[in-house]
């Protein structure tokens, strides 16, 4: 795909345009090679301290018959920012003209100017230069016009001129034009019959088109693309972009298909005092495959009605559950199960939180999850008498449902504790309280229909600390020990006629080991008589204090079976819980490792796992490598997988000489033998222009099926983009990629 930025393409030649897509050039990208033309400097510093409002000199003078005085030999003339220097000039005092000849150089505070003649009146701030050469002082650009006039100190014509970053001796690429019209007080300019090279190719024309000199946004066509896959065909876009007001714009971009139709994508933004926002959609009308229309629309809003009172608003809609498979750019996109539509409304207090919420979905796939219309949550927690803290969690629902039993959920749970610390020790006893009641809507017969649970929650955390100093392989270190006891009640409670509104069982995990509650809702509270027992141990630089490596261990221990399930079903009778570890090491100031493991006693096997290693040496190299492991994932964990996830993820950007650089990675699941999403990609980096190429395959739908693609991207320095824009991909894909520090 082609991509490029039409108001970006000449906005670059005196002045930073507006358009986000264009990239500025730094100092480091060229370097000393840039040398810019300029007048002599220490004339400039002789005029400000003659204090002269004109500063005329040369090495010899002489009067002409009309009255003229023809200045000889590094002639120069000076007034404010401007000078000019020549080997000879032709200055008339009354007039304030000056013709200038051989070696002719001007400059101000904006640009500088080199050509064969020049005709210049002073006082009027006007002239013309033939056979010009230009450079920019801010942007490190430069550029030749066969005249350049100067009209005012703001507005230029540029006639027959090219424009590029690239260093002198070098022409990558360039901008041509016939002729440029630049207003720097009215902040815009125009050119006409524009041509983009590359390589002495020409690549992009337009005829006109109008674009910023300052920061300010000016309407126009943005970035045109072309591509072709399997799934649309050939595809063309042509945005435009509309800058409607300082504080709110949008952006229309026909999409034309050729194997679906003409698509219609729009953008808006608006941003206001106290309110942000962008609304987005599409509209395909009688797509040639689907025989339907097909569109989408998004919407997503945040503010505040006062600094403590705030809001957010999304909605999210598509015409049906295949336009993700169809339209969609990614996995991300294709993975997409269900489209959130919420309103929600906030309120801060100094130690309490209020929030109201109304929240749906759109189903694409799987279950269909119940409404809250609406969800009301108040919170509050602080420190009272004799270091006492309390806290209080409640919540309020009402849930909606067109197939399954619905209503209200009313959930208060209330808490006091006394945490006691020391240096080296710290404990801390809870007792809490959790009264939940329903009323429900087309109960099952026999089951009540206004159920409610009572249950208290008491817990007893306690905490060592312990630290030596040691010698870790000839470095000065700390290490300390964390032993960790966490004893935790809850009696049963028969929870079987409730139903299940948005519960379910929790990842196990280390952090698991610590929490009051199994479930990840309110509609079940885990029956438990158990005991943790975790260590957690680091080795610390004695000198930085920089962490080198972090160890945590540890194990439940149930002190009777567990009668609650989200389902009726048998009780837990295991008497141990899963084996838990997670591992964190700095090996060396370029090598760092990390793994978390999940072992099972009573089968003796590995339930989940994770091991990754990651090497960022100086000089651009990037490695990592990781496997991830987990059995008895749900049946939609993951597009094309089966029940149980095994996975390799291997990924890196090499660079191959001083401007080459080779980027992959490789996401592989070993249980289907299919790719999750590979690529690998090419790229050049110079100081005024840079390629890349990535050829890429992924899955595009739940039924793992895949496509590849072809990502191409110019980047011309100082200008714009050309192509489809890989950085993301790049980004999301290779874990620790940065482009500053990678160039790619």
């Amino acid at each position: 795909m082609l991509r490029a930025t039409w108001a970006g393409l000449l906005a670059g030649i005196l002045s930073a345009p507006a358009q986000a897509a264009v990239s500025q050039p730094s100092d480091a990208q060229c370097g000393s090679a840039f040398e810019f033309i300029g007048p002599d400097p220490a004339v400039a510093a002789r005029a400000k301290a003659s204090g002269q409002p004109i500063y005329v000199v040369a090495e010899s003078s002489e009067a002409q018959p009309s009255g003229d005085i023809l200045l000889s030999g590094q002639a120069a003339i000076v007034k404010g920012d401007r000078q000019l220097n020549a080997d000879e000039v032709t200055f008339n005092r009354d007039s304030q003209a000056a013709v200038a000849t051989g070696a002719v150089v001007f400059g101000d505070s904006r640009m500088m100017l080199e050509g064969s003649s020049l005709s210049y009146n002073i006082d009027a701030d006007q002239g013309t230069i033939e056979n010009a050469s230009y450079a920019l002082r801010e942007k490190r650009a430069r550029g030749r016009a066969t005249r350049i006039i100067r009209r005012d100190a703001s507005r230029h014509t540029l006639e027959g001129a090219f424009y590029t970053t690239c260093p002198p001796g070098k022409r990558d690429w360039a901008v041509r034009s016939s002729k440029v019209d630049l207003d720097f007080d009215a902040g815009e300019g125009s050119a006409r019959n524009v041509v983009l090279d590359f390589k002495g190719i020409p690549i992009l024309y337009s005829p006109y088109f109008s674009f910023p000199l300052s920061d300010k946004r000016k309407s126009g066509f943005l970035a045109p693309s072309a591509g072709n896959s399997d799934e649309i065909g050939f595809e063309l876009r042509a945005p435009y972009y509309l800058n409607l007001a300082p504080n709110y714009d949008a952006t229309i971009t026909p999409r034309y298909m050729s194997k679906r139709g003409l698509m219609m994508e729009g953008l808006g933004r608006y941003l206001f005092t106290d309110v942000q926002g962008e609304i987005g959609g599409s509209f395909l009308p009688s797509d040639k495959v689907a025989d339907r229309n097909r569109n989408a629309l998004f919407m997503s809003q945040s503010g505040a009605f006062t600094p403590r009172w705030t809001h957010y608003l999304t909605y999210n809609s598509v015409s049906d559950d295949a336009y993700f498979e169809d339209f969609g750019k990614d996995i991300s996109d294709v993975s997409t199960t269900h489209l959130q539509r919420l309103a929600n409304t906030t309120y801060n207090g100094d130690n309490w939180r209020v929030m109201g919420q109304v929240e749906t979905y759109q189903t694409l796939s799987g279950t269909r999850p119940y409404r809250r219309l609406p969800q009301l949550m108040f919170n509050t927690s602080g420190a009272t008498f004799g270091g006492l803290n309390y806290a209080l969690d409640s919540e309020y629902t009402a849930y909606d449902h067109p197939d399954l039993v619905d209503g209200t959920r009313l959930d208060l749970y209330p808490s006091i504790s006394l945490p006691w610390e020391r240096a080296a020790f710290r404990i801390e006893p809870r007792v809490g309280f959790r009264y939940t009641q329903y009323q429900l809507n087309d109960q099952l017969p026999g089951l009540d229909d206004a159920p409610s649970r009572s249950v208290p929650i008491v817990s007893l955390d306690s905490g060592l600390f312990f630290e030596r100093d040691l010698d870790l392989w000839g470095v000065s270190a700390q290490q300390t020990l964390e032993p960790r006891l966490f004893y935790l009640y809850i009696p049963q409670r028969d929870q079987d006629d409730i139903p299940v509104f948005d519960t379910g069982d929790t990842d196990f995990s280390f952090q698991s080991l610590f929490r009051t509650n199994r479930f990840s809702g309110p509609d079940r509270q885990g029956d438990a008589n158990q005991v943790t027992a975790a260590v957690t141990s680091r080795f610390l630089s004695a000198t930085s204090g920089v962490e080198m490596l972090r160890a945590s261990l540890g194990q439940i221990r149930y002190l009777r079976d567990r009668q609650v399930s989200l389902r009726p079903g048998p009780a837990l009778d295991s008497r141990e819980s899963a084996i838990v570890a997670e591992l964190w090491a700095r090996l060396t100031r370029a090598l760092t490792a990390r793994g978390d493991l999940e072992w099972d006693p009573d089968s003796g096997s590995t339930q989940r796992s994770v091991f990754g290693v990651y090497y960022r040496p100086s000089g651009g190299l990037l490695l990592n490598a990781s496997y991830r492991m987990r059995r008895e994932l749900p049946d939609l964990s993951a597009p094309g997988l089966t029940d149980s996830l095994e996975q390799i993820d291997l990924s890196g950007v090499i660079p191959l000489g001083r401007n080459w650089q080779l980027v992959g990675r490789s996401y592989y699941s070993l249980p289907e033998s299919k790719v999750i999403e590979s690529f690998v990609g090419l790229g050049y980096e110079s100081c005024c222009w840079g390629a890349r190429v990535v050829t890429r395959r992924y899955i595009r739908n739940l039924s793992g099926e895949t496509t590849s693609a072809i990502l191409f991207e110019l980047e011309l320095k100082g200008l714009t983009n050309i192509g489809n824009k890989v950085e993301n991909l790049l980004t999301e894909g290779v874990f620790g990629y940065n482009r500053n520090a990678y160039g790619l």
